[in-house]
């Protein structure tokens, strides 16, 4: 069995339906329905049941998901590793939130390539849902977010505490006729829209690391955004905090897949906490 048709197993099964995975393995709905008849023909079983809803897993599909997951990890694995230099004998695929990558996670990368010499990197950066994601379905093995998501195969411990602040790039007085929604996570959200109780008028929602707050400064707009972030640009006056607004709990946490070598997974966090440690996560 090639692995396209575990990727596209994978991709089903976490959508919920065949156009949904069409778009996130870039092929047409005709060509996932014929992927996943010819797996279930090959293994002898119906993994989904199918109506105009989308589709749901079968008990043969949800048994089917660890086996694919490591058939999909371990192709990738091979794929990274065999033209590897000798000198690296382990590797590890890491993904990173935005701003965490314009913070601390940049500081980290030079740092971990000394500490751990033997270990090749292939990092990523993106939105907390894309990075939960793949860490479930095993296309990466770590990473560092805002928004963890907590199950029984991922483990998770807190790197550092921030804050998000009401930031605006116009005058503060006016925010509220000037507040763009900032994508922080589904729960967040909602408190953040509770505590407010402001309608973004904007139309417009930003997950744009670092550049949401250049966004905000540019075009006079107002949203939560990590202080540590950006302080920056409030020591640049191109950003005011807006006084007495709610504040909220923004602590990054590092994730990683249980199934990675735990003395890996110890080397990879102590190294983070000394990242931290020296620097700071600003």
């Amino acid at each position: 069995m090639d692995i396209v048709s575990f990727q596209t197993f994978l991709a089903a099964a976490a959508t919920g339906s065949f156009s949904g995975a069409a778009q996130r393995v870039n092929a047409s709905p005709s060509t996932v329905t014929e992927r996943i008849k010819q797996l279930e023909h090959r293994l002898g079983t119906r993994l989904f049941n199918r109506d105009k809803r989308g589709c749901q897993l079968t008990a043969a599909g949800e048994r089917f998901m660890a086996p694919a997951r490591q058939a999909v990890r371990a192709w990738e694995f091979a794929r990274h590793d065999v033209s590897l230099p000798e000198r690296f004998t382990r590797s590890i695929t890491f993904g990173g939130q935005y701003f965490l990558w314009d913070g601390p996670l940049m500081d980290w990368l030079g740092r971990v390539r000394e500490e751990i010499p033997d270990l090749a990197l292939q990092t990523t950066a993106g939105a907390w849902t894309r990075l939960n994601r793949d860490l479930a379905e095993g296309a990466l093995d770590m990473i560092v977010v805002h928004d963890p998501v907590f199950r029984r195969d991922i483990g998770a411990e807190p790197l550092f505490d921030d804050r998000l602040v009401l930031v605006s790039g116009g005058d503060p007085e006016q925010w509220r006729d000037n507040f763009v929604r900032i994508d922080w996570g589904r729960s967040l959200g909602i408190e953040i829209a509770a505590r407010i109780d402001v309608a973004p008028q904007a139309g417009l929602v930003l997950d744009l690391g670092s550049r949401s707050a250049v966004w905000l400064a540019r075009h006079r707009m107002a949203g939560y955004l990590p202080a540590r972030a950006v302080q920056p640009l409030l020591d640049e006056g191109r950003l005011t905090l807006v006084k007495d607004a709610p504040e909220f709990d923004f602590p990054a946490y590092a994730c990683w897949r249980r199934d990675l070598d735990p003395q890996l997974a110890a080397e990879i966090l102590l190294s983070l906490r000394n990242t931290l440690d020296s620097k700071g996560p600003g």
